[in-house]
């Protein structure tokens, strides 16, 4: 049982830590924001998984906790948009 959490852990620090070392543009929040977020999803998210589907699923529960945990902390992620090509100036009205 104690195995299992520290799987979840390792698989949000894997998620926190590589999330906010290899797209630094993208996570402006603090590192350890984003490192306690993937932790703390993964531990949340996958000791649910665990008392749903049993004990002895801990290969399916580290899979949900790693889906889960990329996607909450994914919600960190804050794309400068005044780099995207698309991306235009507001308008601004013009006074006579």
């Amino acid at each position: 049982m104690a195995w299992d959490f520290v799987t979840f852990a390792l698989v949000g620090l894997v998620v926190g830590a590589g999330a906010a070392m290899l797209l630094p543009r993208l996570f402006r929040a603090p590192r350890t924001l984003t490192v306690l977020t993937g932790v703390i999803s993964a531990l949340l998210i996958g000791g649910l998984t665990r008392i749903v589907l049993g004990a002895d699923s801990l290969l399916a529960s580290s899979l949900v906790a790693l889906v889960g945990a990329g996607l909450l902390v994914s919600v960190l992620a804050r794309p400068d948009q005044r780099s995207h090509p698309l991306h235009r100036a507001p308008r601004r009205p013009h006074h006579a």
